[in-house]
């Protein structure tokens, strides 16, 4: 089993703010929640605001989705928060590694991962991390700049040619 990608990294601010990002804001799922919320809360609002007479449905379906929406976007600096807080201040280093058919993932916990890259549904690539998620949403982050073996742009190649 020859390591052909090996990444050395530790978990920050802006690793959690990268990965939770893409958590809260970029999925699927979420983008159509928000999409159907909005959808729900402008014609609504719109009658809230511009009616002679306000109906108490229309008033009440405005405050729970201005109220949604206040605490979907406050979630995500309070999951940074306490993702930073949990993970302390000790320098943990992660090493993601890359074979020809697997993602070999330890964590300084003595935890050891070892996932086939069949299955791996979906590849995000973000400011300074690429990120592949898996079949059960877990997510191996491959810091841009920190390869220790190979390099970002034959990384990409490589999950290019493995059909992701």
């Amino acid at each position: 089993m020859q390591i052909l990608f090996e990444n050395k990294y530790t978990r920050t601010k802006k690793f959690f703010r990268e990965t939770y990002f893409y958590d809260h804001f970029q999925k699927p799922f979420n983008i159509i929640l928000m999409l159907f919320m909005a959808v729900l809360l402008a014609p609504n609002l719109f009658f809230a605001v511009m009616s002679s007479w306000h109906n108490i449905i229309s008033d009440i379906s405005v405050g729970i989705g201005i109220a949604f929406f206040v605490i979907y976007f406050i979630a995500y600096p309070v999951r940074v928060m306490t993702a930073v807080k949990k993970e302390g201040t000790a320098d943990k280093t992660y090493t993601v590694s890359a074979t020809e058919n697997k993602i070999l993932y330890h964590a300084p916990e003595q935890i050891e991962i070892e996932i086939s890259f069949a299955k791996i549904k979906k590849v995000h690539k973000s400011k300074n991390y690429i990120m592949l998620i898996s079949e059960d949403d877990s997510v191996y982050a491959f810091q841009k700049d920190k390869f220790t073996k190979g390099s970002y742009e034959d990384f990409l190649k490589f999950l290019k040619s493995k059909n992701l």
